[in-house]
Parts: C-alpha cells; sequence; structure tokens
C-alpha cells in the first residue's frame, strides 16, 4: 500500500471516530413523568349496641318460672367503612346444670319459646317490626341451637342455613348494612306454661327447677362480594355506599365526589 492510501485511510479513520464522539453527545433533552398511586384496605366491623333505652342487651336471667317471659332489645350497627351483606346468626348453649333431676339439656332449651323475633332499619316500635318466624309456628330456644330452623323461619330470613338479622329486600332494606346504618333487633322469650301433671299429681315441669344453662348469640358480618373498578370510574372511596345483588349489572355510577353509588359485582 502506497504512502498516499495509508494517509487517505487514516482520513477516513479519524473522521468516523469524529462522527461517532459527536453522535454519542447529541442527545441533551430527557423528560420523566411518575403516577402515584395508593391502595387501601377498608374494616369490617359490626357494632352490637343498646336500643336507645339502657335495657340490657343480654338474656342473663334467673330464678325464672313458667310463664316468666323476657325482652330484650338491640341495634346492629354497621362501625366499620365497608358495607356488610349478610349479618348470620348462629346459637350455642352449654354449661347445663340440671340438679339431679334427670332432665336433659334439649329439653330444658325446647321449655323456652321465642314468642317475638322482630327485625327493622326504619323504627323502634314493634308494631312495625317484621317477624322472622313464619305463621303458626313455635320457635324455641332449643331450635337456635340445633339449627332447625327451614320450617320455622321465613326463607327471606335465612341464609346459608342460619338466620340473618340483614336481609337484602326487607321493610325496603337498601341491600345489607351500609356504612353507619344499623338494624333494630327485638326478642322475647318465654319460659312456656304447661299444665299437665304425672300420676303422682306432679307438674311434669318440676323437673326444670334450679336448671340452668350458658347461651351464647354469635354474630358473623360478611362482605360483599368484590367490584370490578372499570377505567372511567373516578378515583375515591368503594364499598362503603349500597351494594348490588349477584347478577345485577348496572352501569358503574359516581355521586360526582369520586364515591362509587352501584359498584359492579363480579
Amino acid at each position: 500500500m502506497t504512502i498516499k492510501k495509508k494517509l487517505g485511510l487514516g482520513v477516513a479513520s479519524a473522521a468516523l471516530g469524529l462522527s461517532l464522539i459527536g453522535g454519542g453527545t447529541f442527545a441533551a433533552f430527557n423528560d420523566t413523568a411518575t403516577i402515584n398511586n395508593h391502595f387501601a384496605s377498608g374494616t369490617l366491623d359490626l357494632s352490637v349496641e343498646k336500643n336507645g333505652n339502657n335495657k340490657p342487651l343480654n338474656f342473663d336471667i334467673s330464678n325464672m318460672k313458667p310463664g316468666d317471659s323476657v325482652q330484650r332489645e338491640f341495634k346492629l350497627r354497621n362501625a366499620g367503612t365497608l358495607a356488610i351483606k349478610d349479618i348470620l346468626l348462629t346459637v350455642q348453649a352449654g354449661g347445663y346444670s340440671n340438679n339431679e333431676s334427670g332432665a336433659t339439656i334439649d329439653e330444658f332449651l325446647s321449655q323456652f319459646e321465642v314468642t317475638l323475633f322482630k327485625v327493622n332499619q326504619s323504627n323502634d316500635e314493634y308494631d312495625d317490626f317484621n317477624s322472622l318466624v313464619k305463621t303458626g309456628q313455635v320457635l324455641t330456644l332449643n331450635d337456635l341451637v340445633k339449627g332447625t330452623l327451614s320450617e320455622k323461619i321465613k326463607t327471606d330470613y335465612m341464609s346459608e342455613g342460619k338466620i340473618n338479622l340483614a336481609p337484602i329486600g326487607i321493610d325496603n332494606n337498601p341491600k345489607g348494612l351500609t356504612k353507619t346504618s344499623a338494624n333494630s333487633v327485638a326478642m322475647i322469650v318465654k319460659f312456656k306454661e304447661d299444665d299437665r301433671k304425672d300420676s303422682e299429681g306432679k307438674y311434669l315441669q318440676n323437673k326444670f327447677m334450679n336448671n340452668k344453662v350458658d347461651f351464647k348469640f354469635n354474630l358473623e358480618a360478611t362482605q360483599w362480594n368484590g367490584v370490578k373498578i372499570d377505567t372511567n370510574d373516578a378515583n375515591g372511596e368503594i364499598n362503603n355506599g349500597n351494594q348490588v345483588a349477584p347478577g345485577e349489572v348496572p352501569a358503574p355510577k359516581t355521586d360526582g365526589k369520586g364515591k362509587h353509588v352501584n359498584p359492579v359485582i363480579q
């Protein structure tokens, strides 16, 4: 190769090197953007409260006799941030003592009849409450413990084989318990009267004298199904307004402040 050709290649290499250096320093502009997100879970909180009359909430009664009845009222309030779908009631009994009379716990609990069992959202008056018990049926404490309810409790107040104290569609209930709303519950339990006697002229109920039992109401608040937040929905709180029943699919809607009024159930 001649000196002339060698000089020519050197110039070309130098030019290429300058080109690469120039290209590496050309892009001086840049910009970045960030989307800030926040996810927070809600609280499911059921509060049992007095019904505004300072009466006891529980049936902690002793020294009862046939014919006595006990009345109780209480409120079930949504104290959380999530709407409550159902409030399911189950009952437990234990700690039974028959005073060596031979009576069983089932026999003793069957002596107590629930003569009033009503639930309402709109007011606190007895006469306007909705009865859970079917007409003509006698509900006992033993029925509540055993869960033998299908023949005695109205279908609208049953869910998953349990009594539902916040049923949808009852008494204009806006479907469950929404944030800060409450249901009033009223119950009267009566020690039934039985005038039958045995062959010795003694009342059959004598074997229930000085019997004792512990009795618990267990309340389970359940959430609604998850909701789908569409791309055109505004930001804000969800799940604390009136929900929709499964199968209903209204258009997503907000109240203008970002809160969903009727989120879509999946």
